[in-house]
This record gives C-alpha cells, sequence and structure tokens, in this order.
C-alpha cells in the first residue's frame, strides 16, 4: 500500500514539473499597498488600483486599460483669496503645487485639470466608439500640511475649454492668454464666473494631505463618453475641482501636485478601464 501512495505522489511531483517547465515565468510579487498578488508586468493593482512607478507607458493590455498622465492644467482662485503679498486674479497654470478649497469664501480655491485621452487613445490604437468605459479614476496626490487639514471636494465636467498658461501664483506679471477666474483664455470669459460646468454630473470625494488620494469620477467620464459618441468624436474640455459647498469646511485648503511636478509618480493620473 506504501509503495502504491509513494508512486503517486512521485506522478504528482513528475506532472507538476511538466507544468512548470511549459509554462512560462510568472514573476508574481505583492502590492506594496494592500498585499495581493501582482505580476511583473501589472501597471496597477486589481485591488486597491495603486499605480506602480514606471519610466515609461505601457502599452494596451487585454482589459483595454487607459492610463492618462499628461494634459493641460490650471488653478484658479477669487480676487478675495488674495493676500497682500499675492495680489492679482490671475491663474497659476506653471506651478508645481497649487491649493484647492475654502479661502476668503467658500470653494474660492479651484483647480482645473484636462488630461488629453484623444492623444492617449491613438497612441494606443483605441477606437472610443468600441471602447466602452467601466470605471475611471483620478489620481490626486497631496503635500502635508501643518494644520492637518482634509478637504471634502466635489468634481465637475467643464464645457468650456480653457487655456492652462505660464504663470506662477506669486509673481505679479500676468499672461494675457491665461484662464482666470473671469476669463477661460484671453478675451473669452466664462459665463460663470469661476468655470463653466455642468452642474447635473458631479463625484465627490476626500483629498487628505500627505497621501496619495484616488478619486471615482466614472459618472464624468462617462457623460464625456456619451457626449462624444453624439458627435463621433471625442470631446473632454476637462473637469474642475473644488471644496464640497455642502460640507461643513468653514477654511482652509490642501496643496497638491500639478502637472508640472518633477517627481512624475506624484503627477496627477488618470485611470480608465
Amino acid at each position: 500500500m506504501s509503495e502504491i501512495l509513494q508512486l503517486t505522489m512521485n506522478l504528482k511531483t513528475i506532472l507538476l514539473l511538466m507544468v512548470v517547465i511549459a509554462s512560462p515565468a510568472l514573476g508574481l510579487s505583492k502590492c506594496p499597498q494592500c498585499g495581493y498578488t501582482i505580476g511583473c508586468d501589472d501597471v496597477s493593482c486589481p485591488k486597491c488600483l495603486k499605480m506602480f512607478k514606471t519610466d515609461y507607458y505601457y502599452e494596451k493590455s487585454a482589459k483595454s486599460t487607459l492610463t492618462v498622465r499628461y494634459g493641460t492644467d490650471s488653478f484658479i482662485r477669487h480676487p478675495q483669496a488674495d493676500n497682500r503679498t499675492y495680489k492679482a486674479d490671475r491663474n497659476s497654470g506653471a506651478d508645481k503645487t497649487g491649493q484647492i478649497g475654502v479661502w476668503g469664501g467658500p470653494c474660492n480655491l479651484r483647480y482645473l485639470i484636462n488630461f488629453d485621452i484623444a492623444a492617449e487613445m491613438k497612441r494606443l490604437g483605441i477606437d472610443f466608439m468600441k471602447f466602452k468605459p467601466k470605471r475611471a479614476f483620478l489620481y490626486l496626490s497631496a503635500l502635508k500640511n501643518k494644520s492637518n487639514i482634509d478637504v471634502p471636494i466635489v468634481v465637475f465636467p467643464l464645457t468650456r475649454p480653457f487655456h492652462g498658461g505660464l504663470d506662477f501664483f506669486r509673481e505679479r506679471t500676468v499672461s494675457p492668454d491665461d484662464c482666470t477666474w473671469y476669463l477661460s483664455c484671453d478675451g473669452i470669459p466664462w459665463d460663470t464666473e469661476g468655470g463653466d460646468f455642468n452642474k447635473e454630473v458631479k463625484c465627490k470625494g476626500i483629498i487628505k494631505n500627505g497621501v496619495r488620494n484616488i478619486i471615482d469620477i466614472t459618472k464624468i467620464i462617462d457623460y464625456f463618453y456619451q457626449q462624444s459618441k453624439i458627435n463621433q468624436n471625442w470631446s473632454a474640455p476637462g473637469i474642475i475641482i473644488m471644496s464640497d459647498p455642502d460640507s461643513k469646511l468653514i477654511s482652509g485648503f490642501v496643496t497638491v501636485y500639478s502637472l508640472e511636478a518633477n517627481d512624475y509618480t506624484l503627477r496627477p493620473e488618470l485611470f480608465i478601464e
């Protein structure tokens, strides 16, 4: 009986070795954030969606995931959010960091960002008419602040394009082409001060200071997708992020990294699947 058992075990071992030899190496590892098992070719964790550091863009995966890391952005603020050191109502489109929150009035510090989704689709050979987004997440990295403030935010889809600009927050000079609280670009005012956006489509979240935040904006990307199908061409003017007016935040802000940040792992990212 023992000989039969031993023979059975030997056969199982041989079969296992044959499978290992015939199969390509998987290169499995663990996600540094949640510990989930991942493959060596994974761009993000399938469980917690953490994006892994990489010096290059991955080609389209079997899941048709889309990760956009470039575009244009700008921080705008109401003149009441200024102080004597930083006089002006211009934007700060070239800053590596900027503020989102309440300062001198509700929702006075806003962030506009437009990821170049169309260019990334073209680069990967994706036909957006056949690419139905199932979920979309925005990644924003925030600096640690002394007040330890976390800001509840709301995200809306813009209905008018904007010019990101090259201005800095602490400089008094202003470029005429840049968007501001009042202008989307040179000579073209917003219909509503502070940006034109669709109030009926919104996504909420919280930006915590000192960490990389994930905000679900699936509803907004689906809105852009439905509008683009009607026009037969991908069209997305961008998104606007501000403090949630329904929150109890009286004053305070978080400082987030922009697309101009030196460390690319801290820049905003858009993940669509």
